[in-house]
């Protein structure tokens, strides 16, 4: 299916489908501003040891940066969404980068530690917006059967991020400073900029939305309302698991594996590849095997976080205990996202891609915020056992909405549309 761009009534150049291929490079240059997105948002993590230094902080109070940009998502991204929904949908992509490039620029420039967290805030607002239009556009670039595969394409930008730029951000940040890292970043806006600009293909503003004086679409009447906030529920619980102990890796990889720091940026890297496959296999497979894929995903990470402190005196049992993580988590986002797009009904798609924003960095801020208070509350060797108990219980909640979704399968009147609009399909 290719994507062809036509005019509305109003004028509005908009995507139309056809049926002969697919939207690869418009999903491409889209899957580009991701990895610089996702890159911004967790570079700090890597970096933690070294700002702590320069600022002369803790690495729980360096941890903040990451808690700070979650936050301030938490508290935009709906707002944003809302003031901005009448704005065409391209443009706004354009707009929430290139703020997310002078966020970045002002966290180069900043002097103190204070002015790096006002940095963050203006880099988070600018993301809030940004991911509150790319989370559904696949969905509008492609059919429903083509989508667990657009948006594996579009993740893997997040997945090149793991990959590449938090792994290499880290090493640059140890031969050259951890401000470079992110000067590196601002130039790479510009780059994914322009090509977004000339390959992402425009689409336009729902009509329900652009022609109605009273806001967005009434959400209490759409029936598939419930299963967009389950799967906004599974997105807390699974992220903020995962970034309990994710936000703290690199100093429980120094102070309690005890990995020589020049082998880190190595591990991640080998981690980040570990991701990148894990998303290609949720792209092939997910379609297939949608529920049991995504539990049986969610117990492993369980298994494989509790098992850390056990292996923690044995560096090559953690190498492999980390590239497994990144090789089961990596898949995890994209079916949910895959999951959301699938169960929101056309006129909630943008709506939802903002509450899963929200949802997303609740998951991230709540899980560095927890971390931190592991860390210095209790000890940085308890975080990976921390993270196993807060995945269980995200693995139990995916369990009992399971259970319930195949109950009103077989005995609701409304079968049809449970089996449309359920969690996992």
């Amino acid at each position: 299916m290719t994507s062809s761009v036509k005019p509305d009534r109003s004028g509005q150049r908009t995507v139309a489908l056809s049926d002969e291929g697919f939207p690869l490079y418009g999903l491409l240059a889209l899957s580009g501003a991701i990895f610089i997105s996702m890159a911004t948002e967790f570079l700090p993590g890597g970096l933690i040891p070294q700002i702590a230094a320069d600022f002369d902080r803790s690495a729980g109070d360096a941890g903040h940066l990451i808690t700070i940009f979650a936050l301030t998502v938490i508290l935009t991204a709906a707002p944003v969404a809302i003031l901005t929904r009448r704005v065409p949908r391209k443009a706004l992509i354009l707009i929430a980068f290139a703020l997310i490039g002078m966020g970045n620029i002002a966290t180069v420039l900043s002097p103190s530690f204070e002015f790096l967290l006002a940095a963050r805030v203006v880099g988070a607002l600018a993301h809030g917006a940004f991911w509150s239009v790319v989370a559904a556009y696949p969905a509008h670039l492609v059919r429903p059967t083509q989508l667990a595969k657009a948006t594996a394409l579009t993740a893997a930008g997040g997945s090149v991020a793991g990959v590449v730029g938090i792994p290499l951000g880290n090493a640059v940040g140890q031969a050259f400073g951890w401000r470079v890292s992110f000067g590196v970043l601002a130039a790479l806006v510009v780059l994914t900029g322009l090509l977004m600009a000339w390959k992402l293909p425009p689409i336009a503003v729902p009509r329900s939305i652009k022609h109605s004086s009273k806001g967005p679409p009434a959400a209490r009447r759409d029936a598939t309302l419930p299963a967009i906030l389950i799967v906004c529920l599974l997105f807390i619980l699974v992220v903020g698991a995962q970034n309990s102990f994710g936000t703290f890796n690199v100093v429980w990889l120094l102070d309690v594996a005890h990995v020589a720091p020049a082998a880190v940026p190595i591990m991640l890297f080998i981690g980040g590849v570990a991701s990148a496959v894990g998303v290609a296999l949720t792209g092939v497979l997910y379609n297939k095997f949608p529920i049991r894929l995504f539990l049986v995903s969610i117990a492993v990470l369980a298994g494989l976080l509790g098992s850390l402190p056990v292996v923690a005196g044995s560096e090559p049992a953690v190498w492999l205990l980390s590239a497994l993580l990144g090789a089961v988590f990596g898949g995890v986002p994209i079916m949910l996202q895959t999951r959301m797009m699938i169960s929101a009904s056309p006129r909630m798609r943008n709506a939802a891609a903002a509450l899963q924003t929200t949802a997303i960095n609740i998951g991230i801020g709540g899980g560095a915020f927890m971390g931190g208070v592991v860390l210095d509350r209790i000890s940085l060797d308890a975080l990976p056992f921390w993270a196993a108990i807060c995945m269980l219980v995200a693995l139990a909640a995916a369990g009992v909405w399971e259970i319930y979704n195949e109950r009103r399968r077989n005995n609701g009147p409304r079968k049809e549309k449970v089996v449309n609009h359920g969690v996992y399909g």
